[in-house]
């Protein structure tokens, strides 16, 4: 029988919007430790899971899960969350070790106040304890701004190949099994990663539309090439102020049978070659949707008696991206144009607690959303019903973006408005990548005219399927679409669309 392979689990997942006054501090982040891991994450589709999945793949391996910390997409993590959380997670893999390998439960674009190159400091740390001669594999986010260190410390980075992320799962377990076929000696893997000066737009970012769509087919296609064992687009996190924010091309290489050399020229080329052909389609990732009056009226004159709704996405209110879920500039233009059978979402404790004292059934007068700071609109005043109060809690088995299973969104208050809303008030940020959200709270989203999802791409996967058409609707806030109301310090100068007569000339090209 083949000897015991042990690996360690351990991760910190956070994507970090520089740009928000949210700080990610201690008390903002889960803590999930041994088999807490696995009773959170194992029956899910995860990063998480595929990795803890690969046990069951070989009779001989073991994952260990030992410290993983995560929350919600917001400001920066302190200096204090840091130390503490990843001084926990090197002590854990010095107290539990040896280890065969190790596997890291990375986001990817994670900033904290000492570290703008968070993921890469940590994969740092590990290597530098582990040593040259452990595997180490990295699976993250399709938003990573991939870095140089992240790659220089890790022997293999894998990338979800979906957005909406559906595949996290599927992701973690290719990067586990190509650790474990590291570690048996089945293969020698060498990575190149290449950066071109881009940077595309949020709103261009699904992958079943042009011009990603085009972009995905070009890693199918070098993933048949010759000893291409893994490809990877990262299609960045345009709010984080960083050097490595921007798009990142990624092969791994199976050197065993080719040699070292040959195998870097093979990633190196492959890489190459995919970001190529995005950069020539850089101008297709141009900002182009409507702002909201336009996309209000537009909305409204779609919807007909018997259909689904039109489902709008708050672009600027990108939830999954770090904005505060409390943006009221649709919810204002919806009361100014008189729209009904409108549905939306707002995080507002205070009007949730104000909603508890007055109880169901009783009439309420509010000023909702808009609290968090002065981005995302102005509180706006409500005059209606409180429908219901639930604990906010809720489960999703379906599939969902990165493919979590248990939310909460706080204690909920559904209120029903004399103009004709509705407003679920949760007292916790909570994304609208779940159908489950509205349902458990009692509220059916196809019965309305007007559902607004605080997105771009991830709540996609839930409100698709009832949606008669999806809308993107260009906001102002902490994700607007409109990167050029954010003030960098510390991208790239060259990077294309904020430079457009940038150019891009890929290293190595005459070696």
């Amino acid at each position: 029988m083949s000897p015991k392979i042990k690996l360690a689990l351990v991760g910190l997942h956070h994507e970090t919007n520089t740009f928000s006054s949210v700080p990610a501090d201690l008390d903002a982040f889960s803590m999930f430790r041994g088999e807490e891991i696995e009773r959170e994450y194992g029956n899910s589709l995860t990063t998480n899971a595929g990795y803890l999945a690969i046990s069951s793949s070989y009779e001989n391996v073991d994952v260990v899960p030992l410290v993983f910390a995560i929350t919600g997409p917001i400001g920066t993590i302190t200096e204090d969350a840091f130390d503490k959380i990843v001084g926990e997670i090197m002590e854990s893999l010095e107290n539990y070790g040896p280890w065969d390998g190790v596997l890291l439960s990375l986001h990817g674009a994670a900033v904290s106040e000492k570290y703008p190159d968070c993921d890469g400091e940590i994969a740092y740390r590990v290597r530098s304890l582990m040593g040259p001669d452990v595997p180490i594999g990295l699976s993250v986010d399709m938003h990573a701004n991939i870095s140089q260190e992240m790659v220089d410390n890790t022997d293999v980075i894998t990338v979800y190949r979906t957005n909406p992320h559906l595949d996290a799962k599927e992701r973690a377990q290719e990067c586990a099994d190509l650790i474990v076929r590291t570690i048996q000696g089945d293969i020698e893997p060498v990575m190149w990663l290449e950066t071109p000066p881009m940077v595309i737009n949020i709103v261009k970012q699904f992958t079943g539309d042009e011009p990603m769509r085009s972009i995905m087919s070009d890693l199918q296609e070098i993933l048949g090439k010759p000893h291409v064992i893994h490809g990877s687009v990262a299609e960045g996190y345009p709010y984080a102020d960083v050097s490595e924010m921007g798009m990142g091309f990624l092969t791994v290489v199976d050197s065993s049978k080719i040699g070292k050399s040959e195998a870097k020229k093979t990633s190196r080329e492959t890489a190459q070659w995919m970001a190529k052909r995005a950069w020539a389609k850089r101008h297709d990732f141009d900002n182009d949707i409507p702002d909201p009056d336009k996309a209000l009226l537009l909305a409204n004159s779609q919807h007909t008696p018997g259909d689904g709704p039109v489902v709008m996405m708050d672009v600027g209110d990108n939830i999954g991206a770090g904005s505060s879920a409390d943006s009221t500039h649709i919810l204002a233009e919806a009361q100014r144009l008189g729209i009904q059978g409108y549905l939306q979402t707002l995080y507002d404790p205070e009007s949730v607690e104000a909603c508890i004292k007055a109880g169901v059934g009783s009439d309420v007068a509010l000023s909702v959303g808009g609290k968090t700071d002065r981005l995302h609109g102005s509180p706006v005043s409500v005059k209606g019903k409180v429908r219901t109060l639930f604990n906010g809690k809720f489960e999703d088995p379906t599939p969902t973006h990165g493919g979590f299973r248990f939310y909460d969104g706080g204690i909920t208050a559904v209120v029903d408005t004399t103009d004709g809303h509705t407003i679920l008030l949760t007292s916790l940020r909570c994304g609208n990548t779940s159908l489950e959200q509205m349902y458990s709270a009692g509220v059916d989203p196809t019965k309305y005219r007007v559902v607004v999802a605080k997105g771009v791409v991830s709540p996609r996967p839930a409100y698709q399927p009832i949606a008669k058409e999806i809308i993107l609707v260009n906001t102002p806030g902490l994700t607007t679409s409109d990167l050029g109301y954010f003030e960098y310090s510390r991208r790239r100068g060259d990077l294309f669309p904020f430079n457009r007569s940038t150019d891009y000339q890929p290293c190595g090209q005459n070696q």
